[in-house]
């Protein structure tokens, strides 16, 4: 993961003194690589966030174009979105107790990473999506299929993190 090795080439004179100590230097990696997948989190909820304000402005779009009877279409996207975004932010909190030093080893947390890893290089999914939207609500035409094809794209996000969370249970056992 790229963001660990930032994370040890930025540390200190002192800081990899200690990181080099027993016990110290796995609890240390450990928590680099928490910290960065908390990160890409954020991130990704942050840029998530994003394509929901664009659809909720594409909703205003919709009402001025009298395009009233594909409002609750856009709205359970909206939700479907907003849903993932949650799931994504409530993540860093919910899973803490996990990660105990005795219940968790660096390869479950790779695997943790790479389920986060896989949600961010399926955003460009959603920005595509939201995209063929835009494009349908302004030509007044297609909008069906362009929600259609972007709630795939958000009900395939949503069970991927499911099997993140799967992860998580499966660790803690």
């Amino acid at each position: 993961m790229e963001a660990v090795e930032k994370a040890r080439e930025a540390m200190g004179g002192v800081e990899r003194f200690f990181a080099k100590l027993p016990g110290i230097k796995g609890y240390r990696e450990k928590e680099m690589r928490r910290e960065a997948d908390r990160l890409l989190r954020v991130g990704l909820a942050r840029r998530l966030s994003a394509q929901r304000r664009r659809l909720s402005a594409l909703q205003l779009d919709l009402l001025k174009a009298s395009g009233l009877e594909w409002m609750d279409d856009l709205d359970r996207v909206v939700g479907k979105l907003q849903l993932l975004i949650d799931r994504i932010n409530r993540a860093d909190y919910g899973y803490a107790p996990y990660f105990d030093l005795e219940r968790i080893k660096e390869e479950e947390l790779e695997r943790l990473a790479q389920f986060d890893q896989s949600l961010a290089e399926r955003l460009p999914d959603v920005v595509t999506g939201v995209d063929t939207v835009a494009a349908a609500v302004t030509a007044n035409e297609g909008i069906a299929d362009a929600l259609g094809g972007l709630t795939d794209v958000l009900v395939e996000l949503n069970e991927l993190f499911g099997q993140r969370d799967e992860a998580i249970r499966q660790i803690g056992d």
